[in-house]
Protein backbone atom coordinates (compact mmCIF):
# COMPACT_ATOMS: atom_id res chain seq x y z
CA UNK A 1 0.00 0.00 0.00
CA UNK A 2 1.57 3.51 -1.00
CA UNK A 3 0.89 6.63 0.95
CA UNK A 4 0.44 9.70 -0.20
CA UNK A 5 0.62 12.61 1.59
CA UNK A 6 -0.46 16.26 0.62
CA UNK A 7 1.74 18.18 2.08
CA UNK A 8 5.61 17.57 2.01
CA UNK A 9 7.19 18.56 5.04
CA UNK A 10 9.45 21.69 4.70
CA UNK A 11 11.64 21.39 8.30
CA UNK A 12 12.71 25.09 7.94
CA UNK A 13 9.36 26.27 7.59
CA UNK A 14 7.35 27.29 10.66
CA UNK A 15 3.75 28.04 10.61
CA UNK A 16 2.46 31.04 12.23
CA UNK A 17 0.34 28.96 13.77
CA UNK A 18 3.48 27.35 15.37
CA UNK A 19 4.00 30.49 16.13
CA UNK A 20 0.90 31.25 18.34
CA UNK A 21 1.37 27.88 19.88
CA UNK A 22 4.79 28.00 21.58
CA UNK A 23 4.01 31.38 22.75
CA UNK A 24 1.15 29.32 24.72
CA UNK A 25 3.74 26.98 26.23
CA UNK A 26 6.75 29.33 27.15
CA UNK A 27 3.87 30.97 29.27
CA UNK A 28 2.98 27.90 31.03
CA UNK A 29 6.30 26.96 31.53
CA UNK A 30 8.10 30.31 33.02
CA UNK A 31 4.68 30.42 34.96
CA UNK A 32 5.35 26.53 36.22
CA UNK A 33 8.76 27.17 36.38
CA UNK A 34 8.96 30.35 38.61
CA UNK A 35 6.27 28.17 41.37
CA UNK A 36 9.07 25.76 41.09
CA UNK A 37 11.88 27.73 42.12
CA UNK A 38 9.94 29.74 44.57
CA UNK A 39 8.63 27.26 46.74
CA UNK A 40 12.40 25.77 46.89
CA UNK A 41 13.65 29.26 47.72
CA UNK A 42 15.87 29.47 45.37
CA UNK A 43 14.27 32.49 43.55
CA UNK A 44 14.16 35.33 46.45
CA UNK A 45 12.24 37.63 45.08
CA UNK A 46 13.08 40.97 43.71
CA UNK A 47 10.06 43.10 42.31
CA UNK A 48 10.94 41.95 38.44
CA UNK A 49 11.09 38.57 39.18
CA UNK A 50 7.56 38.36 41.09
CA UNK A 51 6.49 39.81 37.95
CA UNK A 52 7.40 37.01 36.21
CA UNK A 53 3.74 34.73 36.60
CA UNK A 54 2.01 37.92 35.03
CA UNK A 55 4.12 37.15 32.09
CA UNK A 56 3.91 34.02 31.47
CA UNK A 57 0.03 34.65 32.03
CA UNK A 58 -0.12 37.64 29.35
CA UNK A 59 2.14 35.17 26.84
CA UNK A 60 -0.59 32.21 27.38
CA UNK A 61 -3.56 34.69 27.12
CA UNK A 62 -2.13 36.50 24.12
CA UNK A 63 -1.43 33.32 22.16
CA UNK A 64 -5.28 32.19 23.72
CA UNK A 65 -6.52 34.60 22.41
CA UNK A 66 -5.30 34.99 19.04
CA UNK A 67 -5.73 30.60 17.87
CA UNK A 68 -9.17 31.51 19.52
CA UNK A 69 -9.93 34.29 16.68
CA UNK A 70 -8.28 31.91 14.13
CA UNK A 71 -10.82 29.41 14.90
CA UNK A 72 -13.71 31.81 15.08
CA UNK A 73 -12.48 32.94 11.49
CA UNK A 74 -12.51 29.24 10.59
CA UNK A 75 -15.41 28.84 11.33
CA UNK A 76 -17.32 31.68 10.08
CA UNK A 77 -15.79 30.47 6.52
CA UNK A 78 -16.67 26.91 6.86
CA UNK A 79 -20.29 28.60 7.45
CA UNK A 80 -20.40 30.58 3.72
CA UNK A 81 -18.82 27.55 2.31
CA UNK A 82 -22.13 25.31 3.66
CA UNK A 83 -24.45 28.40 2.47
CA UNK A 84 -23.01 28.20 -1.14
CA UNK A 85 -23.08 24.58 -1.05
CA UNK A 86 -27.14 24.93 0.35
CA UNK A 87 -27.37 27.48 -2.32
CA UNK A 88 -25.92 24.79 -5.33
CA UNK A 89 -28.42 21.85 -3.59
CA UNK A 90 -31.75 23.95 -3.60
CA UNK A 91 -31.14 25.11 -7.37
CA UNK A 92 -30.00 21.43 -8.71
CA UNK A 93 -33.38 20.15 -6.58
CA UNK A 94 -35.48 22.98 -9.10
CA UNK A 95 -33.71 21.62 -12.29
CA UNK A 96 -33.95 17.95 -11.20
CA UNK A 97 -37.82 18.89 -10.74
CA UNK A 98 -38.43 20.50 -13.80
CA UNK A 99 -36.28 17.62 -15.58
CA UNK A 100 -38.75 15.17 -14.30
CA UNK A 101 -41.53 17.02 -14.84
CA UNK A 102 -40.16 17.40 -18.88
CA UNK A 103 -39.97 13.63 -19.23
CA UNK A 104 -43.25 12.64 -17.44
CA UNK A 105 -44.77 15.03 -20.11
CA UNK A 106 -46.13 17.82 -17.45
CA UNK A 107 -44.05 20.21 -19.35
CA UNK A 108 -43.89 21.71 -22.57
CA UNK A 109 -40.74 23.59 -23.80
CA UNK A 110 -41.55 26.39 -26.27
CA UNK A 111 -39.84 26.13 -29.49
CA UNK A 112 -39.29 29.02 -31.52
Amino acid sequence: MVYKYKDPINIGMIKRSDVWDAAIIIGALMILIWALLKSFNIINSPAWVDMVPYFGASFSIIGAAYKLGKIKKGIEETDKKVDRILSIEQRFLKVEHEHNLLMSGKLSTAHH
